[in-house]
């Protein structure tokens, strides 16, 4: 008897699911071994060389690489500020700039910000970090302000107006020029400040070693990635091949930082709301209705600011987006797609929401390490499909094998494409951040190169880029070095036809503090975004 449609749509996921768990994931049939995806070398090969044909992915042109770099140039304090001297926000004060007695929803208002510092003296100089809202904690709604630099000790954040009622505005000092100096200084200087753990086993022996981005030592194992031109280095164990390299873990922070450097990132100075009196001003009703004619399509610009929340759902102001309350409505979108999302554990979050939000999406146990997956669920009633994997090294994890961790440029350049049921969604910005920016943007513009090999053979593929998050709170993180990257990686995927999704304002403006990991409700509004992307109308 011959299937039905939806029969044989469960048989053919289902099929797939058997692939995940061989390990024949969208892997080419003819690879040979040398084909595995490392491949050491021995430490006097320094070639960067690779296949004629690949050279051009993953060897960027230098001039794109300053133009990006020329994006992220920050103002430089004079040398030798003391602590005392640096922009405190105790000190620091706001007003408003032309206030009046009446506001309407579509107009903008602007705050002055004169930099102090820990003297009371007003500062000479930008370069401060600040970041700023606006909300009314009692509707659930807040939105991005944007800042404007003068370069003299003054700012000005400008606000505009969506929603009618009592809002106020709320201001943070996350970061002192002075502080930004030190972490600027430190990225490009000291990579080694996190560190990672390599496993070798042979001949019974085993030995555990230091690994890198870059070469941790002078006696190293350098591996190279055979299609990207990626490479990653582990101190060489005497006695031990550099092929015996079979697992990879986190393993600790060094303390890099002078007990004088120390106090400009102190806590007591950092991401602390500048204490300086604004009344809260009262907004009224525009007489016409404010409405964002596009359909959420790829190639949509984020304009500033990209969204706001009211009463506790975010409206986007790029385009028309949808709410999927239901998993009625979920599985609706999704019937007959196939999501692949490749990326750090805030997009994890991602697939975890959805395989707890739709009872009829099981997940598959393919007997992998939770921490870089894959993960894998399915909905045979529906016919769709839904996979989470880590990117590749730099990554703080628990210890995992490493044939376990892929490259999303090889994973992306192994798909064939087909109709409009591909969905790729991708994020990689976090485990970055304590690195030269060249290392990063040397990734992202591999993935790029692979996103537009993808559409260039399956154009109906609709691909999500996922922003950063706000409040990466760790000993060496920080919002100022997210910012960094994330402007770099809107630079790089700009003029393709992706879709950008803006959680870094999705995470900075709701009523919930900021964490690198937000609460559920930040994460429905994202996931609701990316239907939204994916399933328009």
């Amino acid at each position: 008897m011959a299937l039905s449609r939806t029969g044989a749509r469960a048989l053919c996921l289902w099929t797939l699911a058997i692939f995940f768990m061989t390990g024949a994931l969208y892997r080419l049939s003819s690879l040979t071994p040398k084909d595995r995806w490392y491949q050491p070398y021995p430490k006097s090969y320094h070639s960067n060389e690779a296949t004629p044909s690949l050279n051009k992915f993953f060897n960027p042109k230098a001039e794109e690489i300053q133009k990006i770099m020329k994006l992220l140039e920050w103002p430089e304090p004079p040398n030798s500020t003391s602590f005392l001297s640096s922009t405190s926000p105790s000190t620091t004060e706001c007003s408003w700039l032309d206030p009046r007695t009446t506001y309407h929803v579509g107009e903008h208002v602007k705050v002055f910000i004169r930099a102090r510092d820990h003297y009371d003296h007003p500062k000479t100089y930008g370069g401060d970090y600040f970041q700023a809202k606006l909300h009314s904690p009692q509707l659930k709604a807040g939105v991005t302000g944007s800042i404007t630099d003068h370069r003299n000790g003054s700012y000005t954040a400008t606000f505009l107006l969506l929603w009618p009622g009592i809002c106020n505005i709320s201001i943070s000092l996350v970061h002192s020029s002075e502080a930004i100096a030190i972490l600027r200084n430190k990225r490009e200087t000291r990579p080694d400040k996190v560190y990672y753990a390599g496993y070798f086993h042979y001949k019974r022996k085993k030995a555990i070693v230091e690994c890198n981005a870059q070469p941790p030592g002078q006696d190293v194992c350098s591996y190279r990635d055979l299609h990207t031109g990626e490479e990653w280095f582990c101190v060489r164990p005497q006695g031990f091949p550099c092929s015996s390299y079979l697992e990879h873990s986190s393993s600790g922070n060094r303390e890099i930082l002078t007990s004088a450097e120390r106090e400009f990132l102190n806590s007591s100075v950092s991401d602390k709301v500048i204490s300086s009196a604004l009344l809260g001003l009262v907004v009224q009703p525009q007489k016409r209705t404010r409405e964002v004619k596009n359909i959420c399509k790829p190639g949509l610009s984020n304009p500033e600011p990209a969204g706001y929340y009211y009463q506790d759902k975010w409206n986007s102001l790029v385009c028309r987006n949808r709410n999927f309350p239901t998993p009625a409505n979920v599985t609706s979108c999704l019937k007959g797609k196939v999501v692949y999302m490749f990326g750090d554990s805030t997009l994890r979050q991602w697939w975890e929401y959805l395989v707890d939000f739709v009872p009829s999406l099981q997940r598959v146990d393919l007997h992998v390490s939770y921490t870089p997956g894959p993960l894998l669920a399915t909905d045979t009633e529906h016919g769709f499909l839904l996979q989470w994997r880590a990117h590749q090294r730099p990554l703080s994890m628990k210890r995992t094998r490493l044939q376990e961790l892929k490259y999303i440029a090889n994973e992306l350049d192994g798909m064939g494409g087909g109709d409009d049921g591909l969905v790729i969604v991708i994020n990689c910005l976090a485990h970055f951040i304590f690195f030269p920016v060249d290392v990063y943007l040397r990734r992202m513009i591999i993935i790029r190169d692979a996103v537009a090999r993808l559409l260039e053979r399956s154009p109906r593929t609709k691909v999500i880029i996922k922003s950063g998050n706000t409040g990466f709170l760790f000993i060496h993180g920080s919002d100022w070095l997210s910012l960094q990257l994330d402007t770099a990686m809107r630079a790089v995927f700009s003029g393709l036809p992706v879709t950008i999704l803006d959680a870094w304002q999705m995470t900075s403006c709701h009523y919930l503090p900021k964490h690198i990991h937000p609460k559920k409700i930040i994460i429905e509004h994202m996931v609701d975004l990316m239907l939204s992307f994916i399933c328009p109308k």
